[in-house]
């Protein structure tokens, strides 16, 4: 993982990033609770509340579109680089603008045929088959908002690698190139230091 302030890109789009991988931490947390409400209802009241497992089901969904972009951010995604550290810098050049444009292609392409997804959920009124009765077109938009954002980073992130392309190859590597060994470590290392730091200043 790498600090989003060292890319121009990663910084202008890390806080709304942020903000949506946040929103979902905290969903999570209070699905969490209201799965563990459920439970003890079943078992001590004999009663059960509707839904709980449904409203678990769109967020699965929903939340993992919303940390693409964050993954993306953060270059926390999974790169096969067993290849690629073997070859000459310019090559390597190719291959990373290529892999984010190729990535940036693959983004657009399902935000456009999510939107046809809740357009058609719109237009035909499509309500989930289940006792809450759920307007698809609720939990649908919030996956959109998902693909939709993590589609502007990967298009935002794939010119901004074909400029260095040309201009800065050396950089290009340096930013959309997967991390070395060396970088893992050090980011760990760093991450853990903020950790212990954050742990001895509380009080």
């Amino acid at each position: 993982m790498t600090h989003p302030d060292e890319n121009p890109i990663g910084r202008r789009v890390a806080p709304f990033a942020r903000f949506l991988v946040l929103a979902g931490g905290w969903w999570l947390l209070a699905l969490s609770f209201a799965t563990c409400a459920e439970i003890l209802a079943r078992k001590f009241l004999g009663r059960s509340f509707q839904g709980i497992d449904e409203v678990g089901a769109y967020t699965l969904a929903v939340f993992s579109s919303l940390a693409f972009a964050w993954a993306l951010v953060t270059k926390a995604h999974t790169r096969v680089d067993f290849l690629l550290a073997h070859l000459p810098a310019p090559v390597r050049a190719v291959l990373n603008a290529l892999a984010y444009a190729l990535l940036a292609g693959l983004a657009v392409f399902a935000a456009w045929r999510g939107l046809d997804v809740v357009s058609e959920s719109i237009e035909f009124q499509s309500h989930a088959n289940s006792p809450l009765g759920t307007p698809l077109w609720i939990p649908q938009s919030l996956w959109l908002l998902g693909l939709v954002t993590f589609a502007a980073c990967a298009v935002l992130f794939a010119l901004h690698a074909l400029f260095l392309l040309v201009v800065d190859r050396a950089r290009l590597n340096r930013l959309y190139g997967p991390m070395t060994l060396d970088e893992e470590v050090e980011a760990e290392a760093s991450a853990l230091l903020s950790r212990t730091q954050g742990k001895e200043l509380a009080p």
